[in-house]
């Protein structure tokens, strides 16, 4: 089932995270994070945006929140997306439904665009991200090192409505 996130999910999301923080490219982070630093980020994220959790039997699967794609006023109505599922559930549409309901949420909440950095040669992350509409907008070369390698991040973006602030449609509030 899917639910908002809370601060005690800091455990299970973390047991999520620090293993691609070891083990992949997927995040720019290098060192392991503590409970306690998790648990803080995930309240200071939660104050103005939506996280998470894909939960199955008390455990959790997966997990996927909305942050500030830029803190500069103009990006207000644009957010970015993070998602990460356990690798051992990889493939069984859980990263799927999480982005599912993020764009849910994210079009509720009133956002414009939706951004998710990924890191290139992230095949199966580019081809989710794809299956949703997330368009290619560009790479940065070289912008992480980690590995002992120099890595690319792709620009990934959703168009979740057109026009300008402040005119959304009956019509568009009824899609979603």
């Amino acid at each position: 089932m899917i639910r908002m996130a809370v601060p005690e999910d800091a455990a299970g999301c973390l047991s999520i995270y620090n293993w691609y923080i070891e083990n992949s490219d997927a995040t720019f982070e290098t060192e392991l994070l503590s409970e306690e630093e998790f648990r803080s980020r995930i309240i200071q994220i939660t104050e103005s945006y939506p996280w998470i959790v894909y939960e199955e039997d008390g455990v959790i699967r997966g997990y996927a929140y909305l942050s500030a794609f830029n803190p500069r006023q103009a990006y207000r109505w644009t957010c970015d997306l993070a998602v990460y599922t356990d690798r051992e559930m990889r493939g069984r549409g859980i990263g799927s439904l999480l982005i599912s309901a993020m764009i849910r949420l994210a079009y509720q909440d009133g956002y414009y665009r939706m951004v998710s950095l990924i890191t290139r040669g992230n095949t199966a992350s580019e081809r989710i991200h794809e299956k949703f509409g997330f368009q290619k907008c560009g790479v940065l070369e070289k912008t992480g090192y980690k590995s002992g390698k120099w890595l690319d991040v792709s620009f990934y973006m959703l168009k979740l409505r057109e026009g300008t602030p402040g005119t959304i449609t009956n019509e568009e509030i009824r899609q979603v």
